[in-house]
């Protein structure tokens, strides 16, 4: 779906756009200034800037909840590693 028909961008530039900041950075915070920059375009007549934050909310929060829980699976695969690790070290 187009988004911004100025520049004609559409949704999914603009969830892969979100996906890669976050991805970097998962506490940056959006913008559509960000969302543009990083398109390499500039917002032209505005009228887009609602949809693109309803999207950037949208999408970000999805992002960051799938980022989040990558992250928590992560730290309990290191955990039991580790108590691995000191039940091996303690029977040799």
């Amino acid at each position: 779906m187009i988004v911004c028909s100025c520049n004609i961008i559409t949704r999914r530039a603009i969830e892969e756009t979100i996906e890669q900041i976050l991805a970097e950075d998962p506490y940056a915070v959006l913008t559509p200034g960000r969302i543009y920059h990083r398109l390499g375009r500039r917002a032209k007549c505005g009228g887009c800037i609602p949809q693109v934050v309803r999207i950037m909310v949208e999408h970000g929060e999805k992002v960051r909840a799938r980022l989040q829980a990558e992250a928590e699976a992560e730290r309990k695969v290191v955990v039991v590693e580790r108590e691995l690790e000191v039940v091996f070290l303690e029977r040799f």
